[in-house]
């Protein structure tokens, strides 16, 4: 009779490493998202010293309070515990979130519209607004008809635009002071940059889970 192969079993301790990675990379995506919140509650406080800022600073204090919002309140969306513990506080961050999505992406349309540097940012930004509202609509629009797995996809789609906020200022400073690159090159490359690679990723997440 052949003697059957017996194959090792995981570790017990795989599922804790895992989740330990998946709970760091959470705590450090929300730290970037405090630290981008803080930084663009600043806003608020002053008139930047931008000549162009300066001339549409309620147009752009109103995009970066939906920033805001919603970079604080996108990765408890994530957030199994919370889900499991308090389901309606996640359905309430949830409402405050596409609301803030909604805010943010609006006046953020308006500001790529009027951005520096010509066409190249006009449409690298305003299609960042288009998506980033038109996800966040999908995403309600399928949470209210009871499909929870596609608006779990919806959402890993709209929180990877939202996360270019974060991303934007990840690379801006890179390209000018690691790269010596001038604005206008940065301002262009960071305009598409800042959210193209988040959509790859979060739609390589999407279809990975399928």
């Amino acid at each position: 009779m052949a003697q059957m192969t017996h194959f090792p079993e995981a570790p017990a301790s795989a599922p804790r490493q895992k989740a330990w990675i998946s709970n760091s990379l959470w705590g450090f995506m929300l730290l970037q998202c405090v630290v981008v919140a803080v930084y663009g509650s600043t806003y608020f406080f002053y008139t930047p010293g931008d000549a162009h800022f300066s001339h549409y600073i309620q147009l752009l204090r109103l995009h970066i309070a939906g920033g805001i919002g919603a970079v604080l309140a996108g990765p408890w969306q994530f957030s199994q515990s919370l889900r499991t513990r308090n389901l309606n506080l996640h359905r309430w961050m949830g409402r405050f979130y596409l609301l803030e999505v909604a805010l943010g992406s609006i006046a953020g349309f308006g500001m790529a519209v009027v951005s520096e540097e010509g066409l190249a940012t006009h449409l690298g930004f305003g299609i960042l607004a288009v998506l980033w509202f038109a996800t966040g609509f999908e995403a309600y629009r399928m949470i209210r008809s009871g499909n929870i797995e596609a608006h779990r996809r919806w959402m890993i789609r709209n929180f990877a635009l939202t996360l270019a906020a974060v991303t934007l200022r990840q690379y801006m400073p890179l390209m000018l002071f690691a790269l010596h690159w001038p604005f206008r090159r940065s301002y262009i490359a960071v305009s598409w940059l800042c959210w193209v690679p988040n959509v790859l990723v979060a739609e390589w997440m999407v279809r990975s889970r399928r």
